[in-house]
């Protein structure tokens, strides 16, 4: 079974990574596919910057 991690924001796949099926987890996949989210590093960048965030104070 794959366990992929997209973007919150926009959507864009962030990992893909095999793990072991369950009866929980096959209950809950779509095509043997679980998807959790995340933010990518594009987004999360851009997002800092709107929101004036990791400045470094002087």
């Amino acid at each position: 079974m794959k366990f992929r991690t997209v973007c919150a924001w926009c959507n864009r796949l962030i990992s893909e990574k095999e793990c072991p099926e369950t009866k929980n987890s096959l209950a809950l996949s779509q095509n043997g596919v679980m998807i959790s989210h995340g933010i990518c590093e594009r987004c999360r960048k851009n997002l800092e910057t709107i929101y004036g965030l990791n400045k470094r104070s002087k």
